[in-house]
């Protein structure tokens, strides 16, 4: 019985976790010295194969525009700075933006795409960036998207994956304190 139970609670929390995570994810790295910040932004298509792929991304970044290389096939001149709030989204002038030009290119399900690089010139690198990304291809009926379910906008916040070699130093850090706290 208590084995029933436990199976039947993971279902649906795994039921309940894949619903909240069909929206697109965006996470990124930040390379470089203070005032010189490369973001390299991932692009990951959470939606289910009938309801779209990934076309037209962007973030807003507080130092302005500053694209510094974009993936294959994602022109990041077709489109120098994008508002939802006429498509249900909100009012966010985003200031860095690609757009597909191809569908061989469009991030299809359960794929990331990354190479979305922009420039910040702030003093500490950011940890969280506005973004948002259409898809089309498809039919998506979720209840967290903007302007139509076909054409469906999705926005949020990315955030800062630590680089490999910052995590092993917090580990090492972590260890010493557990070693002297024993």
């Amino acid at each position: 019985m208590k084995t029933r139970f436990l199976t039947t609670a993971l279902a649906l929390a795994a039921v309940s976790l894949t619903a909240a995570q069909r929206m697109p994810t965006v996470t990124f790295t930040a390379s470089g010295v203070s005032g010189d910040w490369i973001l390299d932004f991932s692009l990951t298509n959470n939606l289910l194969p009938d309801e779209g792929q990934l076309y037209f991304f962007g973030v807003l970044l507080d130092t302005g525009r500053d694209i510094s290389s974009s993936p294959v096939g994602w022109d990041p001149n077709a489109v120098v700075s994008w508002n939802n709030s006429g498509f249900g989204g909100s009012n966010l002038t985003y200031n860095n933006i690609w757009l597909n030009t191809g569908d061989p290119y469009n991030v299809l399900t359960g794929q990331t795409q990354s190479g979305f690089r922009a420039r910040s010139t702030l003093v500490d690198a950011p940890t969280m960036v506005p973004w948002f990304a259409f898809a089309s291809d498809g039919a998506y009926y979720g209840n967290d998207y903007f302007y139509s379910s076909l054409n469906p906008g999705f926005e949020g916040m990315a955030s800062l994956v630590p680089e490999p070699a910052a995590l092993i130093v917090f580990a090492v850090g972590l260890a010493a304190l557990y070693r002297r706290r024993r």
